[in-house]
Order: C-alpha cells, then sequence, then structure tokens
C-alpha cells in the first residue's frame, strides 16, 4: 500500500481540483464557505469509502487513512503527538507537561505549544513532499493531555497539567491555541485533540488494567473536577477530543453515549471529532465485556459518536466491521454521513484541498526544527518550571563555585538524558541534550562524578559498602545528588507502586547522610520526576542545604539548572502544580478510588502536605497589600474585581507567581459538597526589580463562584465569598464579599477558565 501511495505522488499531483475524468470538484472551490464544500466532499463519497476514512486514525506505521484516487484525495495521517515536542525524528525536546504547569506561566505554555506545531508542520512538509505516510506524519494532534493528576502514583501523572481544573483549564487554552494558531486565520497550523475523556487518570496498571477499569463517579465529582478542562479546551475551539479506555459508572466512555453526545455534543457545543484513544474500542468487548462480538463493539462505538478509530493493527481495528455491518442494514448511511463530516472539514481547514501555495505553512522548512530559537525557548522553559523546595540559609544561588573546591556530582539522574525527558518526548539527539553533569562539572576546580546505580534509575545494582567506602575516603566540599525515577519508573502503562524512591536510592540518600560530615560537606538536592517522591528525610535535615525539584527538564535541564544557581542565579522559579504529601497514607485510597471529596487534592484535603499546591521558593521575598474589591457585597450572577499591590522587597531581580485562590462559605449549610477552596487567578510578574511595586488586578467571573447542586446545574447562591491572596494556607491578604439575592443559574456545564 505504501509504493502505491508513492506512486501516486510521483506519477499524480499533490493537488488537483478535478477527478480522473476531468471533473472539477465544488469542494476544491476556494471561494465557497467550508460548509458547502464540506457537504459536496462527503456526498461522493460511498457508505465503504466512509468507513475506511474512520477506520483508520493510526497506530502502527501504516495505520493512515486510504486514498481515494477518483477524487484525488491522498491518504491522510491521523496519528500525531505534540505534548510538547514532535514525536517524529529529531525534534526540540520541551520540558514535560508537567513542567510546563510548574511555570505558572500561560504565554510561555502558548510558545511551546507554537514551536511544536511548527515543528510538526515542518516534517509534514517534509514527508509530504516524500510520499511518506504513518504514525506521527500527520497534522492533527493527539494532544494535549487535560486529564486531572489526582494520585501521586498514576503514571502518567506528568503528560499533565497538574491537579487544579482551572490551572489545567487555562494551560489547555492556551495550549490549543499555541498549536492551531490564530482563530482568525484561513488555515491550521496543526490542530489540537484534547485527551482524554473523561476520568481517565489512573490507574494504568496498578491495581488494575485501565482496559478495563471501571470509574465510579458522583455526579457533583464528575462535574466539579473532571469535566471542565474539557470544556475549556472545547471552548479554545480544539477540533479533536479522544475517548478514554476506562468505563464511567459501568458504561466504556467510547461507547458511551451520554458522555460522547448528552454531554460533549450537546451539553458543551462540542462539533469537531472524537478519536477513540489506541484499542480502546476492540476493549468495549474483550476487557469491558459491555457487549458480545466486536462488530457490536464497533457499532455501540459509532452510535455513541466517535468519528475515528485508532488500533494497533488491522486486525484490532474494529470499524473495518462496519462494511458487513452496513452491507446488512445494522447502521445507516446518514449516520455515517454526520460521522465523516468533522474529519473532512478539520482535513479542509489544515488546507489539504487547496492549492499548497495558498498555506504560508507549508513553506516552513526544516532548519526551524532545533534552531535557536527553539531552543532558547525550551532552555526558558525549563528555568521557570524548577522549583525551590528548600533553601536553607540562602545556601543558593553558589555565587562563589571556587569555594567548594572538591565536589561530587552523585547519583542516578545525574547524567542520564533518557530518563530526565520524561515520557512522550521527541527522539532523542545527544548532541542537544545537556545534564546536571555535563553542565556543572566545569563550575567547580575539581569535579567527580558517581552514579552510584550501576543500572541508573531503577537502582537494583547499587553497592552500599563501596558508597560508604567512597564517601569515607574522600573529602568533598559539595555533594550534589541527583535521584528522581524517569520513564523507566513511571509512564504510560507504569503506575508506581509507592512514593518511595525507586529500590535503593532511598538507601543512597540515606548512606549520604549517615556517612557525610556536616560541617565540611554540603548537599544540594536534585529531585528529578514528574510525580511526588517521599523525600521527608531531605526536607527534615540540616545536613541537606537546599532541595530543588527539576521534573523532567528535557534536553536543556543541564543548562537551565547552571543558570539558576551558579553564580548570581536567575530568580524565575516555578511553583507545584500538584500537592506533594509526606506520604502515601495520608491520601484517602489508592489509585481506583475516585471520591474527591474524601480528601483529594488540595481542593478537599485536610491534611498538611509535605508541600502544598502552589509552593515554590524564589531568591527573593515579596509583599503584598492594599487589598480591595469594587464591591463588598453584589448579587448572584455578578462579576468582580479585586485589586491589590506587590512589591519585591528583596535585594535582586524575580518572577513572582500570584495566585488568588476562593473559598465559598454558603449560607445554605445543608450543601456539603463544595471545595474547600479553588484557585480563580494567577499570574507569573516576570522581572521585577528590587523595591519596584506592581498594582495588579484581577476579574472574577460568576461561573468561578458557582456550586453544582444535583437536579439544578451549577448555581451561584447566597454566600460569603473569602478571598485568599498568594496561598490557602497561610495567605498575604485575604478579604470577604457576600454575594446576596436570588440564586442565579449558570449552566449544566463550566470550565472554570477562559479568557
Amino acid at each position: 500500500m505504501a509504493s502505491f501511495f508513492l506512486f501516486l505522488l510521483i506519477f499524480g499531483s499533490i493537488y488537483s481540483n478535478k477527478g480522473i475524468n476531468g471533473d472539477a470538484f465544488p469542494f476544491r472551490n476556494v471561494s465557497l464557505d467550508w460548509s458547502v464544500r464540506v457537504e459536496d466532499l462527503v456526498s461522493r463519497l460511498t457508505a465503504h469509502e466512509i468507513i475506511d476514512q474512520m477506520a483508520y486514525g493510526g497506530g502502527w506505521d501504516a495505520g493512515v487513512t486510504p486514498p481515494i484516487p477518483r477524487l484525488n484525495i491522498l491518504p491522510y495521517s491521523w496519528g500525531t503527538e505534540c505534548l510538547r515536542g514532535d514525536i517524529s525524528e529529531n525534534s526540540t525536546g520541551f520540558p514535560q507537561a508537567i513542567n510546563l504547569a510548574s511555570t505558572w506561566n500561560k504565554q510561555l505554555v502558548k510558545a511551546v505549544a507554537n514551536a511544536t506545531a511548527y515543528e510538526v508542520h515542518a516534517h509534514y512538509n517534509l514527508f509530504t513532499k516524500e510520499g511518506l505516510y504513518g504514525v506521527h506524519r500527520g497534522l492533527s494532534c493527539f494532544s494535549p493531555v487535560v486529564n486531572i493528576m489526582r494520585h501521586p502514583l498514576w503514571g502518567r501523572s506528568q503528560e499533565t497539567y497538574g491537579e487544579c481544573p482551572y490551572l489545567t483549564g487555562m494551560f489547555a487554552i492556551y495550549f490549543v491555541h499555541g498549536l492551531q494558531g490564530p482563530s482568525s486565520a484561513r488555515y491550521l497550523n496543526t490542530n489540537a485533540g484534547c485527551k482524554h475523556f473523561d476520568a481517565h487518570n489512573g490507574p494504568e496498571n496498578i491495581p488494575v488494567s485501565r482496559f478495563s477499569f471501571d470509574v465510579q463517579l458522583s455526579e457533583f465529582d464528575w462535574r466539579s473536577t473532571f469535566l471542565p478542562a474539557f470544556h475549556a479546551c472545547i471552548n479554545a475551539g480544539t477540533y479533536g477530543i479522544m475517548c478514554s479506555y476506562n468505563s464511567i459508572n459501568g458504561i466504556p466512555s467510547c461507547a458511551n453515549n451520554r458522555l460522547l453526545t448528552d454531554i460533549l455534543r450537546h451539553g458543551m457545543n462540542f462539533s469537531g471529532y472524537i478519536v477513540a484513544d489506541d484499542d480502546a474500542l476492540v476493549s468495549i468487548n474483550i476487557a469491558h465485556h459491555y457487549v458480545n462480538t466486536n462488530e457490536e463493539a464497533a457499532i455501540v462505538a459509532l452510535q455513541a459518536g466517535v468519528n475515528l478509530e485508532l488500533a494497533d493493527s488491522p486486525g484490532a481495528t474494529m470499524y473495518e466491521l462496519l462494511h458487513q455491518a452496513y452491507d446488512e442494514g445494522k447502521i445507516n448511511n446518514q449516520t455515517l454521513i454526520e460521522r465523516v463530516k468533522p474529519l473532512m472539514y478539520t482535513r479542509m481547514r489544515l488546507g489539504e484541498f487547496d492549492p499548497p501555495e495558498m498555506n504560508d505553512y507549508n513553506k516552513i522548512p526544516m532548519d526551524i526544527i532545533q534552531c535557536d530559537s527553539h531552543r532558547n525557548l525550551a532552555r526558558q522553559t525549563a528555568l521557570q518550571s524548577f522549583v525551590l523546595l528548600k533553601n536553607q540559609e540562602n545556601f543558593l544561588p553558589i555565587r562563589n563555585p571556587e569555594l567548594f573546591r572538591n565536589v561530587l556530582i552523585l547519583g542516578p539522574m545525574s547524567n542520564n538524558p533518557m530518563q530526565q525527558y520524561g515520557d512522550y518526548s521527541p527522539i532523542i539527539d545527544p548532541y542537544y541534550v545537556t545534564t546536571p553533569l555535563s553542565s556543572l562539572q566545569d563550575s567547580f576546580l575539581n569535579s567527580s562524578y558517581n552514579e552510584a546505580c550501576l543500572d541508573g534509575t531503577k537502582c537494583l545494582k547499587y553497592n552500599q559498602t563501596d558508597i560508604i567506602n567512597y564517601l569515607k575516603t574522600n573529602v568533598f566540599d559539595l555533594i550534589i545528588l541527583s535521584v528522581g525515577t524517569g520513564p523507566d519508573i513511571e509512564s504510560e502503562g507504569n503506575d508506581r507502586a509507592t512514593m518511595n524512591l525507586p529500590n535503593n536510592q532511598s538507601q543512597l540518600l540515606q548512606d549520604v547522610l549517615n556517612t557525610i560530615d556536616s560541617m565540611r560537606t554540603k548537599i544540594l538536592l536534585l529531585t528529578i520526576s514528574g510525580t511526588p517522591v517521599d523525600i521527608q528525610i531531605a526536607q527534615q535535615s540540616d545536613k541537606i542545604q537546599a532541595i530543588l525539584h527539576l521534573g523532567f527538564g528535557a534536553q536543556e535541564l543541564g543548562e537551565a539548572l547552571k543558570m539558576a544557581i551558579i553564580g548570581e542565579g536567575i530568580s524565575k522559579f516555578g511553583r507545584l502544580p500538584f500537592t506533594w504529601p509526606k506520604k502515601l497514607t495520608d491520601l484517602p485510597g489508592d489509585l481506583t478510588r475516585y471520591d474527591m471529596t474524601s480528601g483529594f487534592t488540595y481542593r478537599y484535603s485536610r491534611i498538611e502536605p509535605l508541600y502544598r499546591f502552589g509552593y515554590g521558593l524564589s531568591y527573593s521575598t515579596f509583599s503584598y497589600y492594599d487589598l480591595s474589591f469594587n464591591g463588598t457585597k453584589i448579587k448572584p450572577g455578578d462579576g468582580l474585581k479585586i485589586y491589590f499591590n506587590v512589591k519585591n522587597m528583596g535585594e535582586r531581580i524575580s518572577d513572582e507567581v500570584i495566585q488568588i485562590y476562593l473559598s465559598i462559605h454558603l449560607k445554605n449549610t445543608s450543601l456539603t459538597n463544595v471545595s474547600r477552596t479553588q484557585l480563580v487567578d494567577f499570574e507569573r510578574l516576570s522581572d521585577i526589580n528590587p523595591k519596584e511595586i506592581v498594582l495588579y488586578q484581577a476579574i472574577i467571573r460568576p461561573e468561578q463562584m458557582a456550586v453544582y447542586i444535583d437536579g439544578k446545574g451549577f448555581m451561584i447562591v447566597p454566600s460569603t465569598l473569602e478571598f485568599q491572596v498568594g496561598s490557602f494556607l497561610q495567605p498575604y491578604l485575604s478579604g470577604n464579599v457576600i454575594i446576596d439575592g436570588t440564586s442565579y443559574y449558570v449552566g449544566e456545564y463550566i470550565s472554570y477558565a477562559s479568557l
């Protein structure tokens, strides 16, 4: 089949507005409205051609939609991953999604998405020119991931934007806009596809498989936690939504008519395409046992609203079974027509059926890959994503590296490029990768390196005696200890069993603390992971001067680290987008428990964590003062403005991340399902000079004041709004606003986030 595609390109034409008989096609007429063109194109397809267009969403190298030669329609590759860089050939390795969230920088996240889109399109231009089709070679992204990180053991937490629906929704909006380009433009650069819809938040494999897991979910949790970020994605204009593997209250997501039609299409007004996750349709039968045959799985998915199937192989492609189902009258032609329309509209908006020269994105060259501006963007993103967790006696930055004459760079994450990228990364080119070792070793007069764990991050091959002897026989002024996880430990299909550092890494940390002389040796601990690990001992020990969480900083991790801690350092640290518990038993349950009000995430937990959601230090201190509102008593449905001043009280330039939280105290105390608090606004202020004062203004929209009431939807009811600025635990400022009057209906579904 691949050679036939190439034949079409060499001996046919990439673009023609005529068929094999020379007939002109209105669907290629650029002067017509998009809807007219789509209607014309779809009207020319047979039912069996439509089925083939829906059956091949990718998943294996040859899994592309087949050509339709009589209409001069070429193959199309749907399956492209754009989580934080193009998963294709060599591409710029931007930090993992959880790192993007750690920046708390909306414009930076948009810039990463935009750079990713340009590199995806550059590859697409090359592949199209060469007649190459296959997985990761199209323009339709299966990104971003907007699931909520509700548990630290979930293997895919790293792909998310953290645990807050509002924070996630805001980043979803900016990422979608970055991928797709200006909404006013004729063409999309690439198209976004938000996933995994819905309530797909673990487990992967512990204690049960994601392919058969049935989420038991209350209506309150569903609407208040798991749906809002997808609503934000839809409002941002995403063209795609991916339905997930799991069932929700007994019905598989990709066969769930209420989820895909009632909620997504009708409740949220989504008009794009729904793609089933890889082998999700066959799982409806063989894993969930929701139907009795694979054909029935294909039919219920079609009826529920799935437009496109993603499968691992031709044999697992359930939609191919629709051919026989159609011939036997089990499905009708009108359903097929309605399902294929969003697919063709998306391809049309990507420019496929227009003259190539009309689309400037088709001119993007390959030299944009790893260009200086993209590498610098990756470095700046990594820099802003690092979270300073501890800085005893202002140990960092290391202004005079020469004072540390003998430095040991220690640990399995010190020089481990594969693991510092995290999951779903671009192909790693060693030429561009910097690690803690490669970037820091020349900063000191004399540096040594010992990975300690001979098998890397798994750390099963650890010789405790050798390490203790090594530390005793060599005197070091500074030990930079790098520990963590990597995709070998946490990834898609791979949950963690505990919060502990992997295997003997915990012992390594303990051995360092037990062996060194704290009067002589200082310790900087670096954690490289996508999720919290148990480092209570490090936080509590006076022997460890500083802890810096690097997440999965990818290719520029080393150079960004050097910028942050060596010399004067750069005070652009991030904040945690998740709660970092002290220990696993502080959580209300394992990965299978979805009762959020039992104590999951900062919105419902009342147990003191090791580090709270939104936590992070900097090299300066800021003062907040003069909090005021445009009104202290408002009616339900009114908006609200908040004002206050922020002053840099330190002696150096620094960024500050503003956070505003809202606690709603209802007048009717019988309504108990209300979050403890909720982030309602945030902003990164960049490069604030010493003594500089910034007047900050936030607009709180009505839907952010709403609570979900069973049987009524989201309502704004009489209550006291308690605003906390800076932190919800120890706020810099706090103030109350009263809502009084008749209850106000907001809607069945809300997004919390909007521009």
